[in-house]
Parts: structure tokens; sequence; C-alpha cells
């Protein structure tokens, strides 16, 4: 007599006593077999194959360090869409520090929500435990959509700060998006200002006044800047062309598409909201920039070169130029805490884009490189806006 179960488990029962029941079938291609003293047994042993076979999932017999190199492997991405070179880098950092040690050697079967559990809570902050929490969310859908996984459950995990100081409340606005940008977080142009003035006094002032009148008053980012040349603006249009950005990865830098692998146009204005005059200002430094190029000083013809003529590294132009700007400019406290940071210069031209000069959500989330019109009005326009005016209203 044998017993056929589902997903072809073929179970033959002892014949007499002190004979072993025995289970065949077929996984991977191969001809598999268990045997036990006694049915239950037997069943316990088949728990875990009947799992793999009706799940398809022939990685789940892996350890936990392939479905880690899966993964981070850049063959199971699009050759359209792969990751970003940074991003990977610090995927690569999070799964040697916190993941492996806890997953590496254990079968992916036996992975279990505890394991994941224990990952993020080994983050020292409640930043790095969200950053690490994303990180094993895509792990498990890649795994499962590759066979190492099968419990979507794996990626119910959340940052616990047991033993730690826990952090403060987070208030969110009643009926905003969670990418909505409150006011506080955007400096006024007369902050702008002022930390340009804080620029201008340090060493090559001038340009690094002009730096943070670009940023705020055409939306690139940080890297955009670092790697923006001459050759990207066209005066007489008052157009920046965006295809390009530096990042800085393992100590290296390196030149790479911007966000999102969009290239895009921005514009700015003749003069900023505060006078500054920004055209005539970038006008003059593209043809310094072609002029440096010439003689040898500046290669790339870079906007905003180091003192050595290339790319900056963010770190140190973080603490050798903005730093003491911050604090001249009232950005900083003295313990060195502030709400505005140079990625809030970025905040200015979306802001002043849709309420100053009036353009289009639509046209200021193709300039600023947005994934969609949806993300510009989640953090700029919001829900709420107009919400007790309009209940005014309604209850007269």
């Amino acid at each position: 007599m044998v017993i056929e179960l589902e997903a072809g488990i073929t179970v033959y029962p002892a014949r007499r006593a002190g004979d072993r029941w025995r289970a065949v079938w077929y996984e991977g291609g191969r001809r598999r077999q268990c045997e036990a003293a006694t049915e239950d047994k037997l069943a316990a042993r088949l728990a875990k194959v009947a799992e793999r076979l009706q799940a398809d999932a022939p990685g789940l017999e892996r350890p936990g360090a392939d479905l880690i190199a899966w993964y981070l492997s850049p063959d199971r991405h699009p050759a359209a869409r792969p990751w970003s070179r940074k991003h990977a880098d610090t995927q690569r950092r999070l799964c040697e520090r916190f993941i492996a040690p806890v997953i590496a050697a254990v079968c992916c079967q036996d992975i279990r929500l505890a394991d994941m559990q224990r990952i993020v809570n080994a983050a020292p902050t409640a930043g790095e435990g969200a950053r690490l929490r994303r990180c094993l969310s895509a792990m498990v859908t890649a795994g499962i959509a590759a066979g190492y996984l099968t419990s979507p459950r794996l990626r119910q995990v959340h940052w616990q700060a047991a033993g730690r100081p826990a952090p403060g409340p987070q208030v969110a606005v009643a009926g905003e998006a969670a990418l909505f940008v409150d006011p506080a977080e955007i400096p006024a142009h007369a902050d702008v200002a002022r930390l340009g003035r804080a620029l201008a006094a340090g060493r090559r002032g001038d340009l690094h006044e002009l730096m943070a009148n670009t940023a705020a008053y055409t939306g690139l980012r940080q890297g955009e800047l670092f790697a923006l040349t001459a050759a990207q603006i066209a005066p007489a249009a008052r157009v920046i062309t965006v295809d390009r950005k530096v990042v800085e990865v393992a100590g290296k830098l390196y030149l790479e598409a911007p966000k999102g692998r969009k290239r895009r146009s921005t514009i700015y204005p003749a003069r900023t909201p505060a006078g500054y005059p920004l055209a005539g200002q970038l006008a003059s430094r593209a043809e310094e920039a072609r002029a440096e190029q010439a003689a040898g000083t500046n290669p790339l013809a870079l906007m905003f070169p180091s003192p050595r003529g290339t790319w900056w590294r963010s770190s140190n132009f973080d603490r050798r130029v903005l730093a003491p700007a911050y604090h001249a400019a009232g950005w900083r406290d003295p313990e060195g805490a502030g709400t505005w940071t140079w990625h809030s210069l970025r905040h200015v031209f979306c802001t002043t884009a849709l309420s100053g000069w009036h353009l289009e959500p639509a046209d200021v989330s193709c300039m600023v490189g947005h994934a969609n019109i949806r993300v510009t009005l989640d953090m700029y326009v919001g829900a709420t806006a107009g919400v007790l005016d309009r209940a005014r209203t309604a209850t007269q």
C-alpha cells in the first residue's frame, strides 16, 4: 500500500513492526527520499518538503548567504533600470553589517520573523532602523520572487527602541501625505540671502555665494551642482541642462546620471527675490570656467570646482565651506542644531516656482526631476491648505 500526498509526495508505510516509514518525491529534477521510524515523525519531516514543492521555491534549502547574494546581484535588475552606484553600496553595507551576521548561516526556510526583528533592532538609531527595514522589505520581495522565501510576513518588522532613548513623538499634519514638507523646513528668501552673504565672507566666497543662489533658484541637488559645467548653461535662455551628478562611494568619486536617470532642463530668474543678479553672475562664471579650462586649472570647466579644480567631495564641502557659513548665517545654534540644510534650498526653488512664479505643478515636477506630478503636489501643495476657510464659509 502507498499513500499519495499533495505536491507529488509518495509515502510508503511500514509493512510490519520495526520497519521504517519512507517517502519519495522529485525536487529540482532529482528523485529524493526520507525515512522515519513512525508516521508522525515522517509527517514532521515532510512538512518542509511540502512547503517547498507547493510554493515552487527551490531556494528554500539554500543558506541565507545565498539570499543576500541574490538580493545584491546586479543581474536580477533590468538592464535599463540598475541600482545607482551609491544605492548599491548602501545596500551592501547594510547587508554586511546587520543582515549577514543573523541569517547568513541559516537555511532560508528556517528564517523567521524574530530573525528579521533582531536585524532591525540592531540599528543604532530610528533613522537607520527605518532604512534597514526598507532594505529587508525589498529583500523579502526579491526572495519570494526568486524562490528563496515564501512568507511576506517577514517584511512586517519595525525598529524598536529597547534599551535606547526613545525618539521624540513624531507629529504629522492630519490629512497630509507623508511627503509633505512643512513650511518651517523651507528657508525664506531673506534666509537664503543671509547664507549667501555668510558664504561670500569665506575663501572663494563669491563663487560659493553664487552656488547657494543657484541651488535655491534652479532646484539642482548638491551632486548635480558639483558636476555642473559651463557647457550645461545657456545664458541667453536662462536654462540649465541637468544630465549628470557626482556621487562619493567608498571614498571614490563617480560621475553618474542624475537621480532616477532622468535628464532634464530647468530655468533660473534674472534676479532672485532678494535681488541677487543670478543670470548675470552665472553668465560671467561660465566664461571664467572656460578660461580656466583653457589655462589648465579647471580641466572640466566646472562651474563650482574644488580648490584643486576638480569635483568637490560632499564631506569636504560640508565641513570646510558650509559648517562655518551655517553658524554665521544663523542656520545653526551654538550647539550645532538647526532645521535647514543645503537640501532645503531645493525646497525654496519648488515653493517659489509654485507660489511666486505661479508655474504649473506639472512643469515644476519636470524641472526638478520628481518621479511624477503627484510627488510635487504631495510635497509642496498639500491637501489641507484652505481647510478652515472652506469650513468657515460652509458654516456661516
